[in-house]
């Protein structure tokens, strides 16, 4: 009886407590967290809401510092923690204002979802109490769903190109924002007809930083309400974008339709803070932002403006230019995201992405009852189909001819549902190069002004060449696809000009450059870490672009690629002293204070991008990230699942599983993943509840 009674006084004091939080009932009993051999968290509870729960404490466990950062952005907060680095971040937060968005259509989404943010809210803020000293300070906690869904449309509408738009408008005086980059990613399709084993598959690829804010990290989530599916997700997500349900599976590739549209306005001394359209002299709205930067004991304030095209900037000239993004329209992508978990077949998985809440993304799909899908979705308006404007290029801010406020519905988007061919692809290439050439959509039945990509990239050729010749994709070739380092016989030089030129050097007239020259000849095109041809063109890649900037278009001349081969040669000499340096030596993988020799480059499958890192050497800072294939067996068990991420799940130095999966992906080798929650259990590495 004694321990009834003491059971039912703590469960409700745990009712008590989410009742006076306004946060769903969570019984900390009930969540179970297991953690694998490779610490990945699997984490079980009766309700959705429980399960988020458990999400956000094991994922604080493995990162808190990067959530905690994201929940500062959403407050305009990140420069009491990062100074001035986070100023330029919490500026462009208060000119997007999307906490408004939020509050204006909060109501109107959809209460299991809010549940399920409030139980992942109430997750942190318990590690935060049971850990005060990883708190990083006063203005994280406590945080409300407000704060929460403005950090989610602030950071789509920056992965929809507000990093790229604002620093132009400003002249250059802030940089991109740092961690919220759109770094490409690869996904196959194969359907059973076309797969050797006769099982449905898929690639999922993502190319993303490999820490930070944007690195994927892998969890299992599984409730008693249908929630199951593990994925990657990013840090302070309450659920996964992508990944694997018991009956189906699908993966994000970054699409570039025009998803922000510039305007200038006109202006004039005679109208202060005002601008004319279409005659009329309106009202120019003006905010004071207010920065409260560590280091600097007082706050400082920035002038933000709106007007009816959206939040508006100013130029060191004094010109105003305002930008206008369906991603600052809409506070549901979670909520899409939510439904995308919790579909069950394809019909449901149609559903979801038709809710039309996520700004940009291609997704691919492929589920245990023979339907492959491919769709270039996102949230794209009916623009003003007038010829005159151009709507990639700066608009006229003084007419509503170029203001748009309607959208498009799925059906108008590029799509395809299991082709006669068997496969799909997309490596952020065009939606009209999915498939095999006679069953590819045709751009001009497609509204011209959505901005589609025409092109292949030098990812989807190659994965094209490897494909076409296949009567059968086993899961071998699969692997040996996605995992693949060669760029195609013909480069597709990626910067709008060809750099052709770097092969047509005569050696002889040259004989100081001579190695590197004919070394570059020669090089089969394979980026593998013990080639030195590999890494002359990977240093010549990130240095035509400063030769040829503003130069789109253009061909890299003789003398410029002779230039360019001058800048290797010194490079090489001054910090190696020879000429003969392979790829690793100088790319390199690192974590803490190790580090490795690292092959891959950008574009090539299995894709690396670098920066500078200590003298001489560049770091592998975003690429391929987080990996996975599945199968779903003919007799409709549990898909076939295999993962690896970069370095490992958790992102505390000198914890087990900091690079316990670095020496996997190097080799490009997987390990085995499981729905099974018995499985999970009977093998896991440790058991616990959040507390």
């Amino acid at each position: 009886m004694r321990l009834l009674l003491l059971s039912v006084c703590i469960l409700l004091q745990q009712f008590a407590h989410a009742q006076s939080s306004n946060n769903p009932l969570i019984r900390l009993d009930k969540i179970t967290i297991a953690r694998d051999h490779y610490g990945v968290p699997h984490i079980f509870a009766p309700t959705d809401a429980e399960v988020a729960y458990g999400l956000a404490w094991a994922h604080a466990e493995d990162d808190f510092t990067t959530i905690q950062t994201l929940i500062l952005t959403g407050k305009g907060k990140l420069a009491t923690y990062m100074g001035k680095k986070g100023a330029p971040v919490d500026y462009v937060f208060g000119l997007l204002n999307t906490k408004a968005t939020v509050e204006a259509q909060l109501s109107s989404l959809d209460p299991k979802f809010i549940l399920l943010v409030k139980g992942y809210l109430a997750g942190l803020e318990a590690f935060a109490k049971a850990h005060p000293d990883k708190v990083l300070n006063k203005n994280v906690f406590p945080v409300s769903v407000e704060d929460y869904l403005a950090t989610t449309v602030f950071s789509v509408a920056v992965f929809c190109g507000v990093d790229r738009a604002l620093p132009k408008i400003l002249n250059g005086s802030i940089a991109h924002l740092a961690g919220f980059t759109g770094e490409g990613s690869n996904t196959i399709a194969v359907h059973s007809s076309k797969s050797a084993s006769g099982e449905n598959m898929l690639v999922i690829n993502a190319h993303q930083p490999i820490e930070g804010a944007t690195a994927f990290y892998e969890a299992h989530v599984q409730s008693e309400e249908g929630w199951n599916i593990l994925g990657g997700l990013f840090p302070g997500a309450p659920l996964l974008f992508h990944g694997v349900t018991p009956n189906l599976a699908w993966a994000h590739t970054v699409n570039f339709q025009d998803k922000i549209d510039v305007y200038q306005l006109q202006t004039d001394a005679a109208h202060p803070n005002a601008y004319k359209v279409d005659g009329e002299w309106l009202p120019l709205e003006k905010r004071r932002i207010k920065l409260s930067i560590k280091g600097i004991p007082f706050p400082i304030y920035k002038n933000a403006y709106t007007s009816i095209y959206g939040p508006t900037a100013v130029t060191p000239k004094g010109e105003y230019f305002s930008m206008r993004l369906p991603s600052l329209m809409d506070a549901g992508a979670l909520q899409q995201w939510y439904a995308m978990n919790k579909a069950t077949n394809f019909t449901e998985f149609k559903t979801a992405v038709a809710q039309n809440h996520l700004a940009m993304f291609n997704i691919m799909y492929a589920d245990k009852f023979d339907t492959i899908f491919y769709i270039s979705s996102g949230k794209m308006p009916y623009r003003n189909p007038d010829t005159s404007y151009h709507w990639n290029a700066t608009l006229p801010g003084n007419t509503k001819a170029t203001l748009w406020n309607t959208f498009k519905p799925l059906n108008e988007f590029p799509q395809y549902t299991n082709p006669k061919s068997g496969y799909l692809i997309n490596m952020n290439h065009s939606p009209f190069l999915a498939t095999a050439e006679n069953e590819n959509l045709n751009p001009k039945n497609f509204d011209p002004n959505d901005g589609y990509e025409l092109y292949h990239d030098n990812r989807s050729k190659r994965a094209m060449d490897l494909i076409n010749p296949l009567d059968k994709i086993s899961y071998a070739d699969l692997q040996r696809i996605k995992f693949d380092r060669q760029l195609p016989a013909t480069i597709l030089f990626p910067y709008g000009y060809t750099a052709d030129s770097m092969f047509l050097v005569e050696e002889n007239s040259y004989p100081t450059l001579a190695p590197l020259i004919k070394a570059l000849k020669n090089w089969d095109h394979n980026a593998i870490a013990e080639s030195n041809g590999a890494l002359i063109y990977n240093l010549a890649y990130y240095e035509i672009p400063k030769i040829m900037e503003g130069r789109k278009n253009d061909k890299l001349t003789i003398k410029e690629a002779v230039a360019t081969y001058q800048y290797i040669y010194d490079f090489l000499m001054k910090n190696y002293n020879r000429l003969n340096v392979s790829l690793g030596e100088v790319q390199r993988l690192v974590r803490g204070d190790e580090n490795w020799p690292q092959g891959g480059m950008p574009d090539v499958l299995a894709a690396v991008m670098a920066e500078p890192y200590g003298a001489g050497q560049r770091k592998m800072n975003s690429g391929d990230a987080y990996i996975g294939f599945v199968r779903f067996p003919k007799d409709g068990s549990l898909p076939l699942i295999e993962t690896v991420n970069t370095f490992g799940a958790s992102s505390n130095k000198g914890d087990a599983h900091y690079a316990d999966q670095r020496a996997m992906y190097q080799a490009q080798q997987l390990k085995k993943m499981t729905l099974d929650k018995n499985e999970v259990l009977k093998n896991a590495e440790r058991i616990y509840n959040p507390q």
